[in-house]
């Protein structure tokens, strides 16, 4: 058992009077870092920028084990790695890794980085006192997918039938795609979920999708959606498929809009609560940051290759514009 686990949490609070020990040798507090194998690596920069900027310094006054997965399965075996290397916290950079880490201890402390919907997996009891081992951030903003759809009704004339693709393995992507359908009813849209679970999962997904009819493409919010966001994006030029995506990354793959907030703030303030664990704070009485930041993005090329161009008002509200 490490030194920190052994004084249990409350005890990380010497990790503050600790520092301030000139000349002597300290455990440095061990943490394991577990995001998908194609996510964007700009947030881990962001996250490591806001543990520099609390002090932190890798391999002086903490210390990083890096792993990654692909499919929701791997990350079982990740997080039993951590556990036997007796890591003190257990960072959780998605969603199928947050819930692999809750299944597997109910004692280490694991800070989520903007994962979607903590209450709807099942980590956490609620936001405000999350009531178990987890805490961090999360990009939870389910009142975004109306707004979505209507945007991109606005620019694709006769829409009539939007595809979503999801992952049927994430248990609150079935609650996206029903608000998908509510809002969709009213503005006279029929939907069609897109399973994938599995990167050979697309192509077919498109096939599914075009033999629907549909004339647009949203995303549920999901690690291993996200991680196919290439292969979505190219799909959708291929089949001259409009999409809005929940996030920018989406769009830096070629995608034509997102609307979302994005994952950088997450990572940025999920050092906040590394910080506030090594110094003695429970996770199960940090309340959980959602996003305060939208950004809204568009592909100059894709729309041109698209043949489609953005109403004056929506046009002025891009943050965004990628080439």
């Amino acid at each position: 058992m490490s030194f920190w686990r052994r004084l249990g949490v409350p005890g990380l609070a010497l990790l503050a009077l600790l520092r301030a020990t000139d000349g002597v040798a300290q455990p440095v507090p061990v943490m394991g870092y577990v995001a998908a194998k194609d996510a964007n690596p700009k947030r881990l920069e962001v996250f490591k920028r806001g543990l520099a900027e609390l002090g932190y310094v890798e391999g002086k006054n903490v210390r990083i084990e890096y792993r990654e997965a692909m499919l929701d399965a791997d990350y079982h075996a990740v997080i039993a790695d951590f556990i036997d290397r007796k890591v003190d916290i257990i960072i959780a950079a998605n969603v199928a890794a947050t819930v692999a880490a809750a299944k597997a201890t109910s004692t280490v402390p694991i800070v989520m980085l903007a994962v979607f919907d903590p209450v709807g997996i099942g980590v956490v009891r609620n936001l405000e006192r999350p009531g178990t081992n987890v805490t961090g951030t999360t990009m939870y903003a389910p009142q975004l997918i109306g707004r979505r759809l209507r945007m991109l009704k606005s620019i694709v004339p006769g829409l009539d039938k939007v595809a979503m693709a999801l992952n049927g393995n994430n248990a609150n992507n079935a609650a996206q795609f029903e608000l998908l359908r509510v809002e969709a009813r009213g503005l006279g849209i029929e939907v069609k979920s897109l399973d994938i679970r599995k990167p050979e999962d697309v192509d077919a997904a498109f096939d599914t999708a075009m033999a629907f009819g549909a004339k647009g493409l949203v995303n549920a919010v999901d690690s291993f959606i996200n991680s196919r966001r290439f292969a979505l994006a190219a799909g959708a030029a291929r089949h001259r498929l409009a999409t809005m995506f929940s996030d920018v990354e989406y769009v830096q793959a070629g995608g034509l809009m997102a609307f979302g907030p994005g994952h950088y703030e997450g990572y940025y303030g999920g050092a906040r609560y590394v910080d506030k664990i090594l110094r003695g704070a429970n996770p199960s009485d940090l309340a959980i940051a959602g996003p305060t930041e939208f950004t809204l993005s568009a592909n100059r090329s894709t729309l041109g290759k698209l043949d489609l161009s953005l109403p004056a008002d929506l046009a002025s509200r891009v943050n965004e514009w990628i080439d």
